[in-house]
């Protein structure tokens, strides 16, 4: 596979924060194999990071176009729709992935923050239930069905909700300042 290191080496570069590094390696992966599917939603990921969001939609459009059972992509789309606000666009690639994917949480609890954003909570707290039947120890379905449960008013239960996900991640501010907003820090 001729651009196995360019692309290897330009996931490892972004995790390092090293965005401008790893659109080099991924600019020349994605040249030596233009139907990399992988190196497209990489790259896409890569300009989100940048806060090109449109330029990573593209990539991951691409990457759809090359591989369309290709769930990564249609989640990282998701995710650059949801932080452009296409809620609705963000909501519908979330759904793919469930389709692709559906013992994913990701798919799961990504649409159900979606949901949350649109105002449906009962179908956000829906799917933070599905994401968790798919993955007991995803911290973020934790945290976020929690939310969904203090807009019902479900104190009791946010609060066993912020418990568990800080079991799990004991660093996640998000829960431990939950938890201090309604008196139950730990």
């Amino acid at each position: 596979m001729p651009n196995a290191k360019p692309a290897a080496s330009g996931h490892g570069l972004t995790e390092k924060r090293q965005y401008d590094a790893a659109l080099s390696d991924l600019n020349e992966s994605i040249r030596l194999d233009p139907f990399s599917a992988c190196a497209l939603t990489n790259r896409g990921r890569v300009y989100a990071f940048k806060r090109d969001l449109d330029r990573a939609i593209a990539d991951y459009d691409e990457a759809i176009s090359i591989n369309p059972a290709f769930a990564l992509a249609y989640n990282n789309r998701g995710d650059a729709y949801r932080d452009s606000e296409q809620l609705d666009r963000a909501a519908a690639d979330y759904g793919e992935v469930i389709k692709l994917a559906p013992t994913d949480a990701r798919g799961w609890r990504n649409r159900g923050m979606v949901k949350l954003f649109q105002g449906d909570t009962r179908a956000g707290l829906a799917d933070y239930d599905k994401a968790l039947q798919c993955d007991l120890a995803d911290a973020y379905s934790w945290n976020n069905r929690d939310q969904a449960k203090m807009r019902l008013g479900d104190k009791a239960g946010a609060i066993a909700d912020f418990r568990k996900a800080l079991e799990i991640s004991p660093g996640l501010r998000t829960a431990s300042d939950s938890l201090k907003r309604l008196g139950a820090a730990q």
